[in-house]
């Protein structure tokens, strides 16, 4: 595919947040570039780190019941739409490109008819490049992650493919690039030591990262806002962008072995093999501002 071809960019996450805080700064950098990008998120995550729900009802005496909470999960679940919302639109993606399938998220199960959703709105949006969790993620032992990465794989299948109750044509995607964070980590627990799977691309978001810093900040209601937003960027991009020679970087693990007519050697390594060690170090140095 030619660098002026422009690209259908789906991102697909299991929670709110999770689309823009794995590949925010990649978001950003397509759409500027002039492809389209879109959202997905899979659950409506009121439980997920929210700060009534999750935080307020953790020391409650008592749970409320029925209506009541369901009431209260629906008034958390909009809210968190709405920061979604906020957050694409400081990225740059557009509203009506960003879709809610609005699961609930006590447990994420691979499921029949979560595939179909998806892999009905990947015919709809027809999409040649999807972004999305990794399906081995954790061990892929009961991980919302893992089992949304394995939904997806198993929708983009479905979706290249007719369905009687879709009136869309079938959509098959060139590339899948799945969240790197979380996925390729510096062990933290036992399933991190399976697999050995590695990052094999990396995004410079240098240029974009305090835009990626303001998506994140948009994330009130799990208190992501603030020092979190700061720390995860310094922590998790900064030491990503370390090991790709640059301040702040985004990884990724690529699905599909690639067929090229030359060597795919990049521009950027190219650079980099022209630095002094002293350049390649400024060149890393690059710190967010502080307020």
């Amino acid at each position: 595919m030619s660098n002026q071809e422009k690209l259908r960019i789906l991102v697909i996450g299991a929670h709110p947040a999770d689309i823009f805080d794995q590949s925010g700064g990649t978001m950003a950098h397509h759409v500027k570039r002039g492809d389209w990008v879109g959202a997905l998120v899979v659950t409506h995550g009121a439980r997920i780190h929210d700060k009534v729900i999750s935080n307020n009802l953790f020391t409650a005496a008592t749970i409320p019941q029925g209506d009541k909470l369901e009431n209260m999960m629906k008034d958390r679940a909009d809210v968190k739409t709405e920061e979604v919302f906020c957050a694409c639109e400081i990225l740059g993606v557009k509203r009506e490109d960003v879709h809610f399938l609005g699961e609930d998220d006590a447990v994420t199960l691979e499921s029949k008819d979560t595939i179909r959703k998806i892999a009905q709105i990947i015919r709809k949006l027809r999409p040649n490049v999807i972004i999305t969790h990794f399906p081995m993620e954790n061990g892929g032992v009961e991980c919302p992650h893992a089992n949304t990465g394995k939904n997806v794989m198993r929708a983009i299948f479905w979706a290249g493919s007719v369905d009687p109750e879709d009136p869309n044509p079938a959509n098959k995607v060139a590339q899948v690039f799945f969240f790197g964070g979380g996925a390729a980590w510096v062990r933290g627990g036992l399933w991190d030591s399976l697999h050995g799977y590695t990052n094999d691309v990396f995004i410079d978001i240098t240029d974009v990262i305090e835009l990626k810093l303001k998506a994140i900040d948009s994330m009130v209601s799990q208190a992501y806002a603030g020092a979190y937003a700061r720390k995860r960027i310094e922590c998790s991009d900064g030491a990503f962008g370390q090991r790709a020679g640059t301040s702040y970087a985004e990884p990724f693990i690529k699905l599909y072995a690639e067929l090229h007519e030359y060597l795919p050697v990049t521009e950027d390594a190219l650079k980099l093999s022209r630095m002094s060690d002293h350049e390649i170090i400024i060149r890393r140095s690059y710190k967010l501002k502080t307020d």
